[in-house]
C-alpha cells in the first residue's frame, strides 16, 4: 500500500472518503508488567494488528501503553517502562511505515518519568508521550506534576491521556464493564481539572491528546460554564470566565474512537473545528468490527467537507507526530502540514 500523498489531487478526490488514516489510539499488549489482556479479549499481535489495519484501510496506527507501569513501584517501574518502550521502537524499527509509538513512563515516580522520557525520546526516538488520566487518584493538573510538565512543555511534546478507573468508581460499581461508562466520566474529569487547576494554560506547548471524543465534556461545556461562575473552580484556584473555560477545552485534540455517532460529532463541532479531531479505534479493546462503522460515520457526516475528512483522517495527526509522516512517506510543505 502506497502511503504517501501523491497521485490524485485533494480537490479532485471523491467526496466523502477518509484516506491515509492515521490510528492514534491503539494499545500493542506485550505482556510485560500488569498489562495483560483482558479475559475477553484476543491476544495482540503485530501480525494481527497489521491484517487488522489493512482491512479497514488504515495507513499508519500509533501505538501506546499508557498505564503498563502504573501498577509497580519505583525501580520497578522504571524497569517495566524501559522495557516496554525497548519493545515497541523495535516494532517500529521493524515496520517504520506502518507505525508510531509512544512511550510509556513509571507514573508513580516524578524522578523516573522524566529520566525515561528522556530515554524514550532521545535515544529511542520515539514519537511522543502517554499516561493515564490520573495516578493513585491524582489527576493531571495537580501540581505535583508540573516537574513532568515543564519538560514535556519545554520539548514540545506529544501527549495522549488514556482514561482509568479511579478508585471512587468502584463504590458505584453497576456490574457493568468499566469501558462502558466509567472511561467515560474519568475523561471528563481529567479535562476538567487541567482546566480549572489552569495547567492546560500554563503549559501551552504540549500538545495533548484527549481520548473518546473528550467523554462527556462537549455536551457538558455550557453546564461547566455557568456553575463555574456560580460555585468557582475550586479551592485555592483563580476563578475562570466562560470564554477560558471554552478555550481550555477547545485548546486539546480529540480522536473520535466511539464518537462517531451524529449527535456526538455535532457537539464535539460546536467545540473544536476539524483541525483538532483524529482518528481513533483503541484496538484491541474496542470490537473489529466497529472499525468499518465509524469510519462510514465519519465520511457519511454532512457536517464535514472533504478538507475536514483529510485532516481528520491525516492531516492532523501528521502535525503532531511528524517524524512517523515522514517515515510513513506523507507529504509535507515547507510550514510541517501535509498535502
Amino acid at each position: 500500500m502506497d502511503h504517501s500523498f501523491h497521485g490524485i489531487p485533494s480537490n479532485q478526490r471523491a467526496a466523502g472518503k477518509l484516506s491515509k488514516i492515521i490510528d492514534v489510539h491503539s494499545h500493542a499488549i506485550l505482556n510485560i508488567g500488569e498489562q495483560v489482556p483482558l479475559a475477553n479479549q484476543a491476544r495482540w499481535s503485530v501480525e494481527g494488528a497489521l491484517s487488522l489495519m489493512d482491512a479497514n484501510e488504515i495507513a499508519v496506527t500509533i501505538l501506546s501503553a499508557p498505564g503498563a507501569a502504573n501498577y509497580a513501584e519505583d525501580k520497578e517501574a522504571v524497569e517495566i517502562s524501559r522495557r516496554i518502550n525497548e519493545a515497541l521502537a523495535e516494532i517500529v524499527a521493524k515496520h517504520p511505515t506502518r507505525f508510531g509509538a509512544v512511550a510509556t513512563l513509571p507514573g508513580k515516580t516524578m524522578d523516573g518519568s522524566l529520566s525515561e522520557m528522556a530515554y524514550a525520546l532521545d535515544t529511542l526516538k520515539m514519537d511522543g508521550v502517554s499516561t493515564l488520566t490520573s495516578v493513585d487518584d491524582i489527576y493531571l493538573g495537580d501540581s505535583r506534576f508540573d516537574p513532568w510538565f515543564e519538560e514535556m512543555n519545554r520539548r514540545k511534546v506529544t501527549l495522549f491521556m488514556h482514561p482509568t478507573v479511579a478508585s471512587a468508581s468502584l463504590a458505584v460499581d453497576l456490574k457493568i464493564d468499566i469501558s462502558i461508562l466509567e472511561f467515560i466520566f474519568d475523561t471528563t474529569r481529567m479535562l476538567t481539572n487541567m482546566v480549572f487547576s489552569g495547567a492546560k494554560r500554563r503549559f501551552p506547548d504540549v500538545r495533548m491528546i484527549s481520548t473518546h471524543a473528550g467523554g462527556t465534556v462537549p455536551y457538558l461545556v455550557s453546564r461547566i460554564q455557568t456553575l463555574e461562575l456560580a460555585f468557582g473552580p475550586g479551592p485555592n484556584r483563580t476563578p475562570l470566565t466562560a470564554e477560558e473555560i471554552k478555550e481550555g477545552f477547545a485548546s486539546f485534540y480529540y480522536d473520535l474512537t466511539a464518537g462517531t455517532s451524529r449527535a456526538q460529532l455535532c457537539a464535539i463541532r460546536e467545540l473544536v473545528p476539524a483541525s483538532q479531531l483524529l482518528v481513533g479505534f483503541d484496538s484491541p479493546y474496542m470490537p473489529e468490527w466497529s472499525f468499518g462503522p465509524a469510519i462510514r460515520d465519519l465520511e457519511q457526516w454532512d457536517g464535514f467537507t472533504q478538507d475536514d475528512r483529510e485532516q481528520i483522517a491525516h492531516k492532523n495527526a501528521c502535525l503532531l507526530y511528524p517524524t512517523v509522516a515522514a517515515r510513513a512517506g506523507y507529504v509535507m510543505d515547507p510550514v510541517g502540514s501535509a498535502l
